[in-house]
């Protein structure tokens, strides 16, 4: 289990330097400039999320299915919640920065669930440790 939480922390290391070449080199300039800190919450978030379902898998599949699904679901509700948030109460008179802070969140939102399942589905074909 460690071993794949470290591989989101190097996951989380290359989608910095990978974000930092598109948003400095002027490749994909609509990169919000707090690309940073929402990289660090998707981190975290991730990391913490991987953990849990990590433990229920551990335990029994049938816990896990319930609660990867509610932890989906919830993620899902508060990430609309954060964008919606932030266009309406934050930043609801500069459209374009609405945009890329929309673009910017759910790019790293699919990439980082990808990522997570990615993990899981290794870590459910792997043969069992101990």
């Amino acid at each position: 289990m460690k071993s794949l939480l470290f591989k989101t922390f190097l996951f989380s290391i290359a989608m910095v330097a990978v974000t930092a070449i598109l948003k400095y080199a002027a490749i994909l300039p609509a990169i919000h400039d707090q690309w940073h800190f929402m990289l660090v919450f998707y981190f975290v978030l991730t990391t913490f999320i991987l953990y849990q379902l990590l433990k229920v898998i551990r335990k029994t599949m049938r816990k896990f299915i319930a609660i990867f699904l509610s932890m989906t679901a919830l993620r899902m509700i508060l990430f609309t919640a954060a964008i919606l948030l932030y266009a309406f109460l934050i930043q609801h008179d500069d459209s374009r920065n609405i945009v890329g802070f929309t673009l910017t969140f759910s790019v790293y939102y699919l990439v980082f669930t990808t990522w997570e399942i990615i993990l899981i589905v290794s870590f459910l074909r792997s043969p069992p440790t101990g």
